[in-house]
């Protein structure tokens, strides 16, 4: 998901960005009004342990580049579903990131 946080974040990623992300498993979105991320702020302020959050985000908080690996059972109807795997700065937790997504087929894998 791509919303706009930094001042150069205007419009939508142009489609050199998005096919960094280069997998048919892969949908991108555009959130221009931040509609995810104050869901998730939400869910998480309802009940933080559940997300491994020490304590309730402050007002204003923009979730954002964070990566979340889910299970493939997971749904999102009322709250977030809680990840596998959460952490961030995505720069920072490529390595990780990689990890969740193999344990996370792997897990798709053995039940097939």
């Amino acid at each position: 998901m791509w919303e706009p946080v930094l001042t150069t974040d205007f419009a939508a990623p142009v489609t050199q960005v998005l096919g960094l992300l280069d997998d048919p498993r892969v949908t991108q979105y555009w959130d221009p009004e931040q509609i995810v991320s104050a869901d998730i702020v939400r869910a998480v302020n309802e009940d933080h342990a559940r997300y491994g959050v020490k304590e309730k985000l402050p007002p204003g908080f923009v979730a954002w580049d964070v990566v979340a690996v889910f299970p493939s059972s997971a749904r999102w109807e009322h709250d977030l579903p809680q990840p596998t795997y959460y952490a961030g700065p995505v720069a920072y937790e490529i390595e990780g990131t990689r990890k969740a997504l193999a344990d996370a087929l792997a897990a798709c894998d053995s039940r097939e």
